[in-house]
């Protein structure tokens, strides 16, 4: 696994994106600075807009409902007026009806011919009266509007229903269920027993029809309506093209209620009333608060354009401030990005003294420090891979070069001329290539000669009981690879693996391209390693200890250590063994 170090700043933004989801957080500063400007901004527009719209209705509601009370107060009193009159005109024709009736003289045919016409004067000075009638105690029956001739026998019942002949004389405002309709447009009839004023004896029943025209419909407008109900509850109906007057249990739910604002079908209604005294009728009075408040939608569409014009200058001035600010921290963060991979050139010019421009000067001189330090650094780095290598290159046994020399002289002694030059010939060609040249990596071809070369070396002392054999790909072997890799690992496996094996044994070496990395597998079939050492001598390349020489593993830790340094945390050596098979190492280094 990659540490923090060595990962680049998107795959750590990555990462980070990953644990935290919330888009706020995750936004870039040009969208929190929108974001949080734009909120600001638009919680002061949206409150002044709603408490604007707010009290503009609460004051057409207030002003709805006064123009309504008022319309009620004004209907009220035309009402009581046009009853009044009706009352002033039952007493009137009460004083004419006795002049008539006490005339004794008038034949009964002049009588009547007074009568009518006596009825049709009154309902032509006495406004709002639609009609007139009037039966006396002798059944003569007279009317100012013939159709009532088609109701005698209603009327008749009329009167008894209501026990008129119980009254005392005083005009009686009838219910509405019994008002007589001659036109069938709706009437509010006024009833009174007429008393002879001279003999004081009954005279007959005056009825005195009001058109409901001149009680409420001429107050209707195209925004306010009037109902009037008797003291039962029953109204006088019409032809309304209202849908809500047309709504039985909508108008039910009015009547029984209270001064309110209703919603029906989308629009809003001012519901107002008052009782009549003392007849103990009720007017109610409807205006439709859409169609009063005519200036609404237009005041509605003037603050949505305004509110719309100055969220777009908002939106505008806002992303163009937060583009200000960001677009050179977006620089900032691109070259961060570019230095981060390694990029040490690249430099920030802003000719802006502000806190960004400071910010800017700032990553200048960290870049130069930084480039200064890793230059120091690789510096070190290179003195130290070179120590390293003269340290491994150092820890060739002096014994082996000893025991060589002594092969070399036994042979002499042995006249085996030929063998010793051999012998001779083999040692230089070792030392040459492994310890001539100021290279620090070599090809893997070059690599497999000197390990031949030592192997050779190694087969010549020990006989037949060391075999070897490399077989490496001819594209492997293009490789390049730190000098001196196989040949700490070969030697251990014979040190520690081959020489404590009764008869010795055999080490191979293969390698080959798999994808963009070559792998090279030494085995060897040496004692091996049991599960505990296995564990230590990884752990220990795990957090690449040198500290293993006592032990006599120092080779591998270097060479583990230096191809490391070389390609990375990702390469390097692992191990496979099993103790009595032997061991498997595998170095995996990229195909350069």
């Amino acid at each position: 696994m990659k540490s923090m170090k060595d990962m680049s700043i998107k795959e750590m933004e990555s990462i980070h994106g990953r644990r935290d989801k919330g888009f706020f957080r995750n936004a870039s500063i040009k969208y929190k600075i929108a974001i949080i400007t734009g909120v600001t901004m638009l919680i002061p527009m949206v409150t002044l807009a709603v408490l604007m719209l707010t009290f503009y209705n609460r004051a057409i509601l207030e002003r709805s409902n006064r123009q309504t009370e008022e319309n009620i107060r004004i209907m009220s009193e035309r009402i009581a007026t046009v009853v009044d009159n009706g009352s002033v005109c039952a007493n009137h024709l009460t004083i004419e009806l006795s002049d008539l009736y006490n005339n004794r003289d008038m034949r009964l045919v002049t009588r009547n011919s007074k009568l009518l016409g006596t009825l049709n004067s009154a309902r032509i000075v006495y406004m709002g009266i639609d009609s007139i009638i009037f039966t006396d105690c002798e059944d003569t029956f007279i009317s100012t509007d013939p159709s009532a001739l088609n109701y005698v026998d209603e009327i008749y019942e009329l009167i008894q229903e209501t026990n008129l002949e119980n009254n005392t004389g005083q005009p009686v405002l009838l219910d509405i269920k019994n008002a007589i309709d001659l036109d069938g447009e709706g009437t509010v009839t006024l009833a009174k027993r007429v008393i002879n004023v001279t003999s004081g004896t009954p005279l007959g029943y005056l009825l005195i029809n009001i058109d409901k025209s001149k009680l409420v419909e001429s107050a209707w407008s195209e925004i306010s309506f009037y109902l009037l109900y008797d003291m039962t509850g029953d109204s006088i109906q019409g032809d309304y093209s209202e849908s809500l007057l047309q709504d039985k249990d909508k108008l039910e739910e009015i009547y029984y209620g209270s001064d309110s604002l209703i919603r029906y079908s989308g629009e809003s209604w001012v519901i107002k009333r008052t009782v009549l005294e003392p007849y103990g009728w009720t007017v109610i009075g409807i205006t439709n608060l859409n169609r009063f408040n005519v200036t609404g939608s237009e005041f509605f569409l003037i603050l949505l354009i305004a509110g719309g014009i100055g969220i777009l200058l908002l939106a505008i001035t806002v992303f163009a401030t937060a583009t200000l600010i960001t677009r050179p921290l977006t620089r900032l963060h691109d070259g961060a990005e570019k230095i981060a991979e390694g990029d040490m050139s690249v430099r920030f010019h802003f000719n802006t003294r502000d806190e960004i421009g400071m910010l800017g000067r700032i990553f200048n001189y960290m870049t130069q420090r930084n480039t200064e330090l890793l230059i120091a650094v690789d510096e070190e780095a290179k003195k130290k891979r070179e120590y390293e290598l003269a340290l491994i290159q150092e820890q060739v046994k002096p014994h082996f070069l000893y025991n060589t020399l002594d092969i070399i002289i036994m042979l002499i002694e042995m006249n085996r001329s030929a063998e010793a030059k051999r012998v001779t010939q083999k040692l230089a060609n070792y030392y040459k290539n492994s310890l001539s040249g100021s290279d620090e990596t070599v090809t893997v071809g070059r690599e497999c000669e000197i390990v031949s070369d030592y192997l050779e070396l190694q087969r010549m002392r020990y006989g037949n009981n060391l075999r070897f054999k490399i077989e490496v790909d001819e594209e492997a072997q293009k490789a390049h690879i730190p000098k001196m890799t196989f040949q700490p690992l070969v030697e251990n496996a014979i040190y520690h693996g081959l020489k404590l094996k009764e008869g010795m044994g055999s080490i191979n070496i293969f390698g080959h391209l798999d994808d963009w990395n070559v792998i090279i597998r030494i085995e060897d079939t040496g004692i091996g390693m049991d599960e505990e050492t296995l564990a230590a001598l990884k752990a220990r390349l795990d957090v690449n200890s040198k500290d293993g020489e006592s032990e006599g593993h120092f080779g591998v830790y270097s060479a583990d250590h230096r191809l490391k340094l070389y390609f990375g945390e990702e390469y390097g050596l692992s191990f496979e063994s099993e103790y009595g098979k032997g061991t498997v190492v595998t170095i995996k280094i990229p195909y350069t």
